[in-house]
């Protein structure tokens, strides 16, 4: 019996099992939608039902246009595999479940869902909480989404550059900049071409004045333009676009437009588009004259965009040519319209593509996009595969006009290979769009078209969500709020965290053209979205909101053209990857241009909006957490930085301040050990500003490339912690050259084609840099650079200082074993440092306080030396001064004095200056900084004296920097000669007070000071003397500005006195009291040849970035096979099927699949009817044979041979003679 049972239960089991890892429109028990049987009163939903399915649905054909559909807590939606169908409806809301394809069952036909409406027309909402509002696919509690389609290739990279069209390479005839561009083109109106269609050579081109009224030329242009058209030699090809306007109610446009009709369609038809243009609408058409089954119109209507666009193509395969026309019409900046018309050679215009990946699933029809590889996001063009009989799995053949370049080479271990998107899938969800910008809207003013798309939206006590390989489009709502192409709504936990077995995921889909972001997690942990494709978004598009997600991982993805939105404040600097909580995993994704940040982590003190009390981060606890993951990411082509970690996320969703990002090992526990974070394997390229800006405490980039920047990478410290840059590449102008920039020189007043692209195309002197020190400390080790030499127009330095720079450097921020692959001076800068006389550098008063040390004579050619500013208080006797890189280099050891002020009179701080002993003519002054810095030569052999130019502080604290065993420094700060002061200090010594001090009676004793607690007070001149020292010193592994137990330090009150008193100079300097002689230097520094020292970075860098390493290797399998096609004739035929190597694809760096991809056979074998056609005519006319008189005729023949008749073919029609007259006397 216990057998029995046993049985009973298994096969109950694997019923269950089958039910629910099978293909789900396998149910029996599904209701066919077709069938009126299946619904309530046996009637199917008609046009504009409201559906509710509170059983199992299965849709087997394409309704009408419904209202609504509504999912029941115990119904489903199940999309059948035996068609193509669609529905077209204003949402879609889900407690039960809608089902297209499983995860082991993908859906492999078609399948089109259209949200429509107009915004305010209703509000859906569940249980008075969860907001989906309008035009929706919403998951209630309860609900399940999942929709399985097939898995193709996300994107890849190119292997081989696809070169700008141009006359070297296929470009034919361009209108830009040609003689017809130039001549009339004033005028608003059309703009008509005509081309040989053999040569695809311009034959005329020209100008018609017709979208205004002028008495002389509005009468005598259209009647011209129709007279031109009429009289188009047969088989000619013309081209026409609309510039600016054509249409004026007092300009009569009837001839034109019969006369376009009749080249275009061979009669008037009274019905072409052309008749239904309008003021400001753009306007195309191309024709072969005698051939209206080829013609091509496209028209833009004006609306309330702020611009239109026509584009039209006509490809003729003899010759071989491909003809293009476009009509741009800007409403706004009209100078900005345009038309252009170019002709190519088809294989220019059908190029081959080489691909890192098996692209083998990207098949003829489907939509690609090219990212930008040059600093213009905008460069970023769109492409249709075509079919191609040679291409390898690694190949695809696209139909595009490339007017850019697509770079495709790694450079010295920097990955420049521009990634290629795919935006088709085979299950498509998108928004129906208004033509115009409907006033419900509410954004009209800055939006001039519809930005109300469709959107998904997922809420807490969902069942699951699955959804891969879907496409999006016209997706996302920049009406409000919270209506985004892909939604997690505050679902709080989602993996195991919350009893999820199946976590939701989001993959190997596109999103494109959206109104509002791509994907967004919103308070909602355990996501993994993965290989997915957003394209052309409005605001940050990967987006975490509050500040509150954990343990999501974005993996693969790709952004591109990410446009600035206005739903938030920071969505004016829109990032690609916004991510505002270090507990996430970002791996392996592309930030491939955005008219902000690529990448931008910023975090909130507490998080905010909805997600605020939840309990999901105390206040705080991002700021010190360590990121969960940063590996193998790339960011390029984004207009401020590719990669940007800083500023704070206020509760009002603004971006302000700086970052105080310190992370610990315990995040809430204040006396835990700093935690390091680890940036692994960036790549980062043409980013204008930076490639990487990052404040924060103990940060590691390891292997980074970096190449085309204004300034490649910087570092901003927010504590004590010191950051590191190791193993890495940094090129400063690589062989990516771009697109070169086209700048106007005031100086010349003359425009200027530079040899290149440059990073900030308004300030062609922006000189280019590598790394540049900031405050710190920051350590460089093992760094390879290239690419730094100084032109006619900018200057270039490897190494630098963060310009316009408020923070002197940190004295101990250093390098070591740094490699070039230039000649110092010849061939490029090591370093470069300027100041405002020099173009693109600008003037701050603590700017002169940049340094580094030299550990191991890399940079300067000798060891343990220190770079400083050449002005005479920082240079020493035994420095040099390195022109090309306007910095001395040093032989001493430099440290720091910082005061910081606890009051100020006003709105004014102190101003203090500082003198060196030696040099008391010279005075470094610091005007209303607080802190004040000013850097110093440690060892004793040099000493200070700090004054005020208007007042002296009542409370200040002055700490010493750099300071180690046998480095000590010996500084007075001038006091009120009256005063009355209290001394105190943590370091070298606690010391509470003026008790705990010993004075002492000269400099001299002061000097021999071994501990730190005493002082020397000058009554006569007011200047009291400190010695900072300490007994420690500083080994290889000491990163701190400090050594325990911190900085040297003395805090100074002013009890009483005047604080008017406080410029000790002439006192101390004028009788001579404190002035000493600059000591010998015992290591003298000359200026050394420095030669390249490494040909090439060997293995510091990323590397490429594509395959992915930390993905298993995967390689491809062959999928089933697809249909039979359709027999390609009636008769003789063939049928072809194909199969994909999609199951699975191959992934990180697997093989591609083996075996046919393609198979065909024949159908409808009986052989086709031959129609018979003539020969050529004898040349032989025979005899004159007599007619009458003199008159006679000759006669020649052909035969209906050519071929003959065959099959019950036609015979050959006409007759197999021809006459002609001859005479016979």
């Amino acid at each position: 019996m216990r057998v029995v049972l046993s049985t009973v239960l298994l096969l109950i089991l694997l019923v269950l099992v089958t039910v629910d890892c099978g293909c789900p429109d396998q149910n029996t028990k599904l209701l066919p939608w077709s069938e009126a049987d299946s619904w309530p009163g046996k009637q199917k939903p008609g046009l504009g039902s409201k559906v509710s399915i509170s059983k199992g649905i299965l849709l087997d054909e394409t309704p009408p246009e419904l209202d609504s559909i509504t999912i029941q807590p115990k119904g489903s939606l199940v999309w059948d595999t035996s068609g193509d169908y669609n529905l077209t409806l204003k949402y879609i809301l889900i407690y039960g479940r809608l089902d297209i394809g499983a995860e082991d069952c993908l859906f492999f036909m078609k399948a089109h869902i259209t949200l429509v409406g107009t915004r305010g027309q209703y509000q859906i909402d569940v249980g008075g909480i969860h907001e989906f509002d309008e035009k929706f696919i919403g998951v209630a509690p309860g609900g399940t989404l999942e929709i399985h389609a097939e898995r193709k290739l996300s994107w890849s990279k190119l292997t081989k550059t696809v070169p700008k069209l141009t006359s070297a390479n296929g470009l034919i005839y361009t209108h830009e900049g040609s003689v017809v561009s130039k001549t009339n083109s004033w005028k608003p109106g059309m703009v008509v071409y005509v081309f040989d269609e053999k040569t695809g050579k311009s034959i005329s081109g020209e100008y018609f004045y017709l979208g205004n009224y002028e008495p002389t030329l509005s009468n005598i242009d259209p009647p011209r333009l129709a007279q031109l058209l009429n009289n188009i030699q047969y088989e000619r090809v013309v081209a026409v676009a609309v510039y600016k306007n054509m249409v004026h109610p007092q300009v009569d446009l009837k001839p034109v437009i019969k006369a376009v009709e009749e080249l275009a369609y061979g009669q008037e038809t009274n019905n072409s588009t052309l008749r239904t243009i309008a003021n400001g609408d753009a306007y195309v058409l191309l024709v072969q004259k005698g051939h209206p089954n080829l013609t091509v119109e496209d028209i833009s209507r004006k609306g309330d965009s702020d611009s239109q666009r026509a584009e039209a193509s006509l490809t003729l395969l003899a010759p071989k040519l491909k003809f293009k026309v476009i009509s741009y019409i800007d409403n706004v900046n009209d100078y900005r319209s345009s038309v252009d018309f170019r002709v190519m050679n088809t294989d220019a215009a059908f190029p081959i593509l080489n691909l890192v990946d098996d692209v083998s699933t990207w098949v003829p029809g489907f939509k690609l996009v090219l990212a930008s590889t040059d600093f213009d996001l905008n460069q970023a063009e769109e492409a249709t595969v075509v079919s191609c009989a040679s291409c390898t799995p690694n190949q695809v053949q696209v139909e595009m006009d490339s007017r850019y370049t697509h770079f495709g080479e790694i450079i010295n271990n920097v990955d420049e290979r521009g990634e290629v998107a795919l935006l088709t899938r085979n299950v498509l969800i998108e928004g129906k769009m208004d033509d115009n910008c409907p006033p419900s809207n509410g954004n009209c003013d800055d939006f001039h078209y519809d930005t109300f798309g469709g959107h998904l939206k997922f809420v807490k006590g969902l069942a699951n969500v699955h959804i891969e390989g879907v496409e999006l489009y016209h997706m996302g709502q920049q009406t409000e709020i919270g209506h985004y192409p892909v939604h997690f709504h505050i679902c709080h936990d989602l993996d195991d965290v919350g009893n999820y077995s199946n976590p939701p995921f989001f993959r190997y889909s596109s999103i494109h053209h959206s109104f509002s972001r791509c994907v967004t997690i919103h308070g909602t942990h355990g996501v993994t979205v993965l290989d997915n494709v957003c394209y052309d978004a409005l605001g940050h598009a990967y987006f975490l909101e509050d500040g509150g997600e954990k343990r999501n991982v974005f993996d693969g993805n790709i952004g591109l053209t990410t446009r600035k939105g206005k739903i938030l404040t920071s969505d004016s600097q829109p990032a690609t990857f916004f991510m505002t909580n270090p507990k996430n995993h970002l791996r392996n994704n592309v930030a491939a241009g955005s008219e902000g940040h690529g990448i931008w982590y910023v975090f909130p003190d507490e998080p905010y909006g909805p997600s605020l009390g939840l309990g999901f981060m105390q206040m705080y606890e991002s700021e010190h957490t360590p990121y969960e993951e940063w590996n193998n990411n790339v960011a390029h082509s984004n207009d401020i930085d590719g990669f940007f970690a800083d500023l704070k996320v206020l509760p009002s969703t603004d971006t302000v301040g700086t970052s105080e990002y310190s992370p610990r090992i315990r995040p809430l526990d204040t006396d835990s050990p700093p935690a390091e974070v680890k940036i692994i394997k960036p790549t980062l390229y043409k980013n204008r500003y930076h490639n990487m800006w990052i404040r924060g405490g103990w940060i590691t980039v390891e292997q980074g490339s970096f190449a085309d920047s204004a300034n490649s990478v910087a570092f901003s410290g927010s504590d004590e912690q010191a950051q590191f840059l190791k193993n890495s590449v940094i090129i400063g102008e690589s062989k990516n050259i771009g697109e070169p920039t086209l700048f106007f020189d005031i100086a010349t007043n003359t425009s200027i084609q530079m040899p290149r692209s440059i990073p900030i195309e308004t300030i062609s002197s922006m000189p280019i840099l590598g790394f540049n020190f900031h405050d710190g400390p920051v350590y460089l080790e093992n760094v390879w650079f290239s690419g730094f030499k100084s032109n006619a127009y900018y200057q270039a330095g490897a190494i630098g200082f963060e310009k316009y720079n408020k923070n002197i450097s940190s004295a101990v921020s250093s390098v070591q074993n740094i490699t070039y692959d230039f000649i110092d001076g010849t061939e490029g800068n090591r370093v470069l440092d300027s100041n405002s006389t020099a173009s693109g550098f600008g003037y701050d008063d603590r700017y002169n306080g940049i340094t580094f040390r030299d550990i191991d004579g890399s940079v300067t050619g000798y060891n343990n030396t220190q770079v400083v500013k050449p002005a005479p208080f920082y240079v020493t006797s035994g420095c040099y001064v390195r022109p090309n890189w306007q910095v001395a280099i040093c032989p001493d050891t430099y440290g720091k004095l910082t005061l910081t002020f606890e009051d100020q009179h006003g709105d004014t701080l102190p101003t203090v200056f500082a003198v060196r002993d030696d040099i008391p003519d010279v005075q470094e002054t610091q005007v209303n900084e607080n802190p004040a810095q000013f850097t110093t030569v440690l060892g004793g052999g040099y000493s200070y004296t700090l004054h005020w130019k208007n007042y002296v502080a009542h409370s200040f604290t002055i700490r010493g920097d750099g300071i180690e065993q046998g480095m000590w420094l010996r500084f007075g700060v001038c006091l009120p000669r009256n005063a009355k002061i209290d001394l105190s200090s943590t370091s070298p010594q606690q010391l509470k007070g003026m008790a705990d001090w010993v004075a002492v009676t000269s400099l001299q004793e002061l000097e021999v000071d071994d501990i730190g607690n005493k002082y020397y007070w000058d009554l006569t001149t007011g200047l009291l003397f400190f010695k900072f020292l300490s007994n420690d010193t500083r080994d290889v592994n000491e990163t701190k500005e400090c050594l325990a137990p911190g900085c040297p330090n003395v805090k100074i009150m002013v009890l009483s006195g005047d604080i008017l008193d406080g410029d000790c100079t002439s006192r101390a300097y004028d009788t001579g009291s404190y002035n000493r002689t600059e000591p010998i230097p015992s290591r003298p520094l000359q200026s050394p040849a420095l030669p390249a020292t490494a040909s090439s970075p060997g293995t510091y860098g990323a590397g490429a970035a594509l395959p992915f390493t930390d993905r298993p290797r995967i390689d491809g399998q062959l999928g089933y096979w697809d249909s039979w096609s359709r027999c390609s004739k009636s008769c003789d035929g063939i049928q072809t099927r194909r199969r994909f190597c999609d199951s699975p694809v191959p992934q990180g760096g697997g093989a591609f699949c083996i075996g046919n991809k393609v198979e065909t056979r024949a159908c409808n074998i009986a052989p086709c009817a031959v129609n018979g056609a003539w020969s050529a005519w004898s040349s032989d006319w025979g005899d004159c044979l007599p007619a009458s008189e003199c008159q006679g005729y000759q006669v020649r023949r052909r035969k209906c041979d050519s071929p003959a008749p065959a099959h019950n073919g036609e015979f050959c029609k006409g007759s197999d003679e021809e006459v002609r007259p001859c005479r016979g006397c």
